[in-house]
């Protein structure tokens, strides 16, 4: 391990019981950067892990064990030592505080006024952050009052009673009417500190007025006036600053609270609704009849009111209801666009954030206005009429200002579309990244994304232009306005009497900050104005109605009369044709805008439903005429083949169907076990009691039931192990028996069951049917939908479906007496042998066998990795790849350059006024003006020159570190996403870009240029009165103090925060993916107030960022009205030998940067919060482990030729520290041969796939692809010339076509012809024919292919494979969701499609491999047994006992010969 003591940067866990409490059963050690995890077993295979801990200090990541940790900051460690200079500083104490045991509530609650009023509360938060780096505990929690179920409560009941009353913009007036008296609170105090702002620089005049008078009675020998006056005036001055100082400071606080508050609101109002969403809106569609009668107002209520009341309500707020996005389709109602669950999640992490940042400033939208009139009136005082000139101008421009900020809200609303394609189609590869892996299709993604991302940053590159020229105008238009009211002062034979000048440059000056920030403001709350549209029309949208009749009295579970259901039209666009439009397609789209603004966009537009592209629109999948009645304890068998609405019956009774027709009656609660086990990033026993209270006997029951023992006896926490996100880290067959542990425990009446036994081995399936659904549930009403029809005998009643139709009900024996079609099925099937009830003795004492000795005798560590947390301040090697990003490390100079020009000119400016006043060089008034007029113009251009430069460097850094992030995170192996949730890959990749695009440029810029201005004034000041050097001294190292102060919590806090917030976007979209399981538990409120309290969680920290950058600023305007006092004393003392003009240059000077002192330490805090996300972003892109190179050696284009594959000595561990999966594994596979896979759950044989894809390196031993070591050959290389149908068919959203073939390699007469051999279609359908149903190749494809079934989903992916034309094909139980007749089809399909090329199948279902060349027994990572299907039967080994459970005998292995 390297030693890294030099390295400033450190990294410390966020555990939340970190440092509590200390025990000896964990012990963090310290790693490489690369390494992805570290557990208990890492530091036992490590004897020197606690010799090396405190020097490698880059970075500390421990996972979220259990067990208490103790992590103290590194540099307490034993071997390190403080630098001596660090010693003598009196405020850091030898003993750092301890860390506390629990979180207290945020002392802000029981703070008195005047600790409000200048935030001493946070002092000791401060003071402790300053001694060491905090801890979550050290976080105090949220206040009571800002709780987020609180506010959510109110907001929620305020939106929906002004929605019902037809209000225009009922969130905008809900949000005010629960955050009202802190906002207007803030907006007093705003208006109160303008206008002070206005009156110290008007009182200045008469100080400069006194010095003049002063300095004149000097030179004519008059009695001066007296000095009392002047230390007067300079008080009242003063006083006026700290006034003026607090109700800013004030005024910012409230603002910033607001947003922060009203963004944990509408994160849970979301969240409730995404809950509750209906699959008619989230598919992009509404009710066509808008008359029909809605519940809470979701749609616009016509209201007939009396005449009266309709004008009072028109005054009050417009008319026309809430707004929503217009229809886009002919006889369709709804925009097609829909609510992807990418969108929600958008609208969750941006969306929000833009609402909370307008909020901060945005009284200077009214206050501002107010302040520039008091100005007017104050100008016209010292100007008389010339001040009309300047004013005459800020009233030209700022209108043609704001007309150009318009433009802004247009390609923002454009932008934000672009965005969500880019988070969208990343969040779909992420989700599914082990299958692009599969493929080796990580190059073509990235190039997608870098498409979308080019055009993003086009635009944003163009916005960021449009934007830095209205700042510059603007910054330069109080400069522009001075000048013209000077010029026309001094021209209309005014004197130029310093007094009335300087105290008018100082107003001028003080409008700079307003006018500087007005387009700012306005920019954002043109943003959040676009957001609060979207979430609100979100919020209208349609919810899911509970339409079911519920009578708990009824002698029947579920009963149905005439029933009919239906999924959702699907209204999208065919959103998959990449690459960035041509111009004359982008010239027809904006043409085909004018002549009709609803009207479709033709041309080709990058990935994302929101591109405007055809519309095209398919026929839903119904249910009709459902008929039937489900006693209370029957058992009933839904069957069918794939696609005949097996699924969508269980949906509709799970209430995910929208019902158009008919009656449906439920008698008892439901639990709902879907075909895709919605597995949760929590532990076992949390996944299977999912809310309900823990009750050990049932528990234990329920998990022997479903034949969990044997795999919990494994883990190494037993049924405390944590599972990964979407239960990445367990097998299909696991995550199927959790889903059916799950459905048992919560003790419903009736369960719904899809396929459950698919994914499960013959016996375990058998188990779990007579001890589960024939055991426990045996007094339940049970709906299973299969397709192992050997069950069908034990069932009370069957329900054949066809066509979304019941074709019979009726018992099994009268349909096996009287239904030829029956018959026939139930021939193609094996009937179950009687067998005795349990499994031979022997090996159940084997399981037990197997699980002791995989028993891990200690805890293992907890999966999820805790994300790593940056401890010292971002560090330099952070900013410098920042600018080398750009381009060139050159371009840091150049920005600096074109700054240090663009100041210098603004100095020379003011210098060039004072000697205009006080004539020091003798030119005439039009040299003056000339120098003067041509000095500000310089001033403004080189101003836009610095902030575009910035702008451009900062978006190009952007996108370049965005693109090494995202291949990086691509190129990661599969033990980071295993370790990693998917809400903070997610969150950098929307949130974390997001601030790099939009914020870190303005923030440099903001920071620079009010840094650059600070120097210059002070060097001016000391320049005319050296003694301020003198008082500049002491408060210099005040001010750097207070910032160091103030930056060691406010980085810790800012952390805390962001890691937090991941927790936030994992929650969010977790639940959000299992919405329909949450649904149909009834769930929906536990989750909700789940997502409160982790807003709360975020909020506690979030809260604090604003609270101590307030302590901060309080005390440096302190600071900076101490030099103003300084200033005003020395004018005062010095009237006598300085020149008046110069007097009142340096006074207008320094009012203008009492503000900027603490604006400037404000900004660097945001200039380091902001690099945080690129931190973040650069961690990504640089410290990530990598995979193997994609190319290394040419391999010849025909590899592989045979498909010859040899195992030798094979050894295989998922990560580092766990133990071998595959132990010594040796096989030779002729080319052409088939070999069929089996095994017990967990005995290695989904790892054997894993080492021939590589998708996990070996520990030993090698494999060899037609004599070609596949370790020496490039993954990309090796993946793309092999093909697998994985075990859950990944779908990503768009067409079919952009599904089987997504980078346009193949003709579609390939597809068609694969589509037809994979039996999706009829041999007879035509190609450019759309009559066969649903599947033809511009179908739709929903995200995550969610609008077909399982069996066409697995169909589709052997399609797929058949597209790819490799020869060497992997079958992952390709055929576990698929009836038995449509798995014989995929089984001949596979032996004529794949003829003469290589096979590896692993199967569930004997029957279908017993044909194959050999079979290869798997157990334990071991070859058990390995030969001929017949050979192996006949030496009555674990092959044969397999056999014989699946009721397989020596006629069928003939059977399937002559087949």
């Amino acid at each position: 391990m390297a030693d890294n003591r030099g390295h400033e940067k450190e990294y410390t866990s966020t555990d939340p019981v970190g440092g509590v409490n200390s025990t000896n059963t964990s012990e963090p050690v310290a790693t490489e950067p690369l390494q992805s995890v570290v557990s208990d077993s890492d530091s036992s295979s490590n004897p020197a892990g606690k010799h090396e801990r405190p020097l490698a200090d880059r970075t500390l990541t421990t996972t979220t064990t259990r067990s208490s940790i103790t992590v103290g900051p590194p540099e307490d460690g034993p071997l390190t030592k403080k630098p001596w200079y660090r010693s003598l500083n009196p405020l850091k104490r030898r003993i750092p505080p301890p860390i506390p045991k629990e979180r207290i509530v945020s002392r802000e609650y029981t703070a008195g006024l005047l600790s409000k009023l200048t935030w001493q509360w946070m002092a000791p938060l401060m003071h402790k952050g300053y001694q060491r780096p905090l801890e979550l505990n050290d976080i105090w929690l949220v206040n009571p009052d800002r709780e987020a179920g609180l506010l959510a409560k109110r907001l929620g009941a305020s939106f929906k009673r002004r929605a019902a009353n037809g209000d225009r913009y009922p969130l905008l007036w809900a949000i005010h009417e629960t955050l009202h008296s802190e906002f207007w609170i803030g907006g007093f105090c705003c208006l109160g500190a303008n206008i002070l702002q206005v009156i110290a620089p008007f009182t200045l005049r008469y100080l400069i007025s006194f010095a003049n008078q002063a300095y004149d009675a000097q030179k004519t020998n008059r009695p001066p006036p007296n000095i009392g006056r002047g230390i007067g005036l300079v008080l009242a001055i003063t006083l006026m600053q700290m006034f003026s100082s607090f109700g800013t400071n004030h005024y910012i606080y409230r603002g910033q609270m607001v947003g922060a508050q009203a963004r944990g609101v509408l994160i849970t109002l979301i969240f409730e609704k995404a809950m509750k969403l209906s699959g008619r809106a989230k598919a992009g569609g509404k009710a066509l009849d808008d008359h029909q009668q809605q519940k809470e107002g979701q749609e616009l209520l016509e209201v007939k009111e009396s005449l009266l009341k309709r004008l009072i309500n028109k005054k009050l707020s417009p008319p026309g209801g809430p707004k929503v996005t217009p229809d886009k389709a002919q006889g369709i109602s709804g925009d097609g666009a829909g609510w992807a669950n990418g969108k929600i999640v958008n609208l969750m992490s941006v969306d929000t954030y833009r609402i909370d940042q307008a909020s901060g400033m945005f009284h200077l939208l009214w206050a501002s206005p107010v302040a520039i009139l008091i100005t007017l009136v104050v100008l016209l005082v010292n100007l008389s009429y010339s001040a009309l000139a300047g004013f005459a101008l800020l009233v030209i421009g700022i209108p043609l200002l704001t007309k150009a900020i318009k433009t802004l809200f247009v390609r923002r609303r454009a932008i934000n579309k672009i965005t969500d394609q880019r988070v969208s189609l990343t969040q779909e590869v992420l989700q599914s990244v082990r299958f692009v892996k599969y493929f080796g299709w990580e190059t073509s993604f990235l190039e997608r994304i870098r498409q979308i991302r080019k055009k993003e940053v086009r635009s944003i590159q163009f916005l960021l232009a449009i934007r830095n020229a209205i700042n510059a105008v603007s910054m330069s238009l109080p400069i522009f306005a001075s000048m013209l009211s000077f010029i026309t002062y001094s021209l209309s034979r005014h004197p130029l009497d310093p007094a009335p000048i300087f105290s008018s440059l100082a107003l001028f000056n003080s409008l700079r900050l307003p006018l500087n920030l007005l387009p700012l403001v306005i920019g954002q709350v043109i943003d959040a104005w676009a957001s609060i549209g979207r979430v609100q029309e979100f919020l209208l949208a349609e919810e899911q109605d509970d339409d079911f009749k519920w009578d708990m009295e009824s002698k029947n579970a579920i009963s149905m009369e005439t029933a009919d259901f239906t999924w959702e039209r699907t209204v999208t666009e065919d959103s998959n044709k990449s690459g960035p439009q041509t111009k004359k397609q982008v010239k027809a789209a904006r043409n085909a805008e004018k002549v009709d603004k609803a009207a479709i966009k033709t041309g080709n537009s990058s990935t994302g439903a929101d591109s405007a592209s055809t519309l095209t629109h398919t026929e839903p999948f119904k249910l009709l005429g459902l008929d039937f009645t489900i006693g209370r304890s029957e058992l009933i068998a839904v069957i069918g083949g794939v696609g005949s609405g097996k699924s969508s019956l269980l949906a509709a009774l799970a209430g995910d169907m929208r019902r158009t027709n008919g009656q449906i009656m439920m008698g008892a609660s439901r639990a709902f076990c879907p075909q895709y086990a919605w597995i949760q990033n929590a532990t076992v026993r949390d996944n299977i009691i999912f809310g309900k209270e823990y009750e050990r006997s049932w528990y234990d029951k329920v998990v022997d039931a479903c034949a969990l023992r044997p795999d919990l006896d494994m883990l190494p926490h037993g049924d405390m192990t944590e599972i990964g996100e979407r239960g990445i880290t367990v097998s299909g067959g696991q995550k199927q028996r959790l889903n059916i542990a799950r459905a048992i425990y919560f003790d419903s009446d009736i369960i719904l069951m899809d396929d459950p036994l698919s994914a499960v081995d013959a016996h375990v399936g058998r188990h779990i049917f007579d001890n589960a659904i024939c055991g426990l549930l045996v007094n339940k009403c049970r709906i299973l939908a299969t397709h192992q029809l050997h069950v069908l005998n034990r069932c009370d009643r069957i329900i054949w479906m066809e066509e979304g139709k019941i074709e019979r009900i009726d018992t099994f024996d009268n349909l096996i007496t009287h239904n030829e079609a029956f018959q026939k099925m139930m021939a193609s099937t094996a009937q179950e042998v009687k067998q005795e009830d349990e499994v031979d003795d022997d090996d159940a004492e084997e399981d037990k066998k197997d699980a002791k000795k995989r028993k891990v005798s200690k805890r293992g560590a907890a999966l999820m990795q805790q994300e790593e947390r940056a401890v010292r301040s971002v560090p330099w090697s952070v900013y410098d790849a920042y600018i080398k990003a750009s381009g060139t490390i050159l371009n840091g100079p150049l920005v600096i350059l074109l700054l240090i020009c663009s100041q210098g000119a603004n100095i020379a400016t003011s210098l060039w006024l004072s000697y205009w006043t006080s004539n020091r060089f003798g030119y005439t008034a039009g040299v003056y003006i000339g120098t003067y007029a041509a000095l500000g113009v310089a001033q403004a251009l080189l101003m836009f020159a610095f902030s575009v430069s910035l702008s451009v460097l900062g978006t190009n850094s952007s996108k370049v570190m965005l693109h090494n992030a995202m291949t990086r995170v691509l190129r990661a192996p599969m033990s980071f996403f295993d370790t990693t949730p998917l809400g903070r890959i997610t969150n950098r990749f929307s949130k974390d870009v997001d601030t790099m695009d939009n914020n870190l440029t303005d923030s440099i810029r903001m920071y620079f240029f009010t840094l650059a201005m600070i120097i210059s004034v002070f060097t001016l000041v000391i320049v005319f009165f050296h003694y301020f050097a003198i008082a500049l001294g002491p408060l210099f190292l005040v001010f750097l103090f207070s910032a160091a102060y103030y930056r060691a919590s406010a980085r810790e806090i800012k952390r805390h925060e962001s890691v937090l917030r991941s927790g936030v976007f994992s929650r969010f979209g977790e639940a959000i993916s299992g919405v329909s399981s949450i649904r149909a538990y009834g769930l929906v409120d536990r989750f909700v107030s789940g997502i409160r309290e982790e807003v709360d969680q975020m909020n506690s920290a979030y809260y604090l960022t604003f609270s101590n950058q307030r302590w901060l600023s309080v005390r440096l305007d302190t600071i900076g009205n101490l030099l103003v006092f300084t200033t005003g004393i020395l004018v005062v003392t010095s009237r006598f030998n300085v020149s008046p003009s110069i007097a009142g240059l340096v006074l207008s000077y320094i009012l203008s940067i009492v503000q900027m002192i603490q604006f400037t330490v404000r900004q660097l805090a945001e200039v380091e919060n902001a690099m945080n996300a690129t931190e973040r972003l650069h961690y990504y892109g640089t410290e990530l482990d990598e995979e193997p190179p994609l190319h290394l050696t040419d391999v010849p284009p025909a590899w592989p030729q045979k498909g010859e594959i040899v195992f030798n000595e094979v050894q295989m561990r998922y990560r580092d520290g766990l133990p071998l999966v595959l132990q010594g594994l040796t096989m030779s596979i002729a080319g052409g041969e088939r070999i069929g896979v089996v095994g017990r759950t967990g005995a290695g044989k989904s790892s054997i796939m894993s080492t021939l894809f590589r998708l996990v390196e070996l520990s030993g031993g090698s494999i060899s692809i037609d004599g070609i070591n596949i370790a020496t050959v490039g993954l990309k290389d090796l993946r793309t010339r092999l093909a697998i149908i994985p075990q859950d068919p990944t779908l990503f959203r768009g067409t079919i076509r952009s599904n089987l073939d997504p980078f346009h390699e193949h003709t579609d007469l390939e597809l068609w012809s694969a589509l037809r051999q994979s039996d999706l279609i009829d041999a007879e359908a035509k190609l450019d024919g759309k009559s066969h149903g649903r599947i033809h190749l511009d179908a739709i494809v929903e995200e995550e292919g969610l609008n077909f079934s399982l069996g066409q989903r697995q169909l589709m992916a052997l399609a797929r494979a058949l597209v790819r034309n490799a020869q060497i094909i992997v079958c992952d139980e390709a055929t576990s969701s698929v009836d038995m007749e449509t798995d014989q089809k995929i089984q001949r399909t596979i032996a004529t499609g794949f003829r003469g090329k290589t096979l590896l199948c692993i199967a569930h279902r004997l029957k279908t491999i017993i044909n194959y060349d050999r079979i290869c027994v798997m157990d334990q990572g071991r070859i058990i047994e390995l030969d001929t299907p017949l050979k192996l039967w006949e030496e009555g080994g674990i092959f044969r006992s397999m056999c014989d459970r699946s009721a397989i005998r020596r006629e069928d292995f003939e059977e399937m010969k002559l087949e």
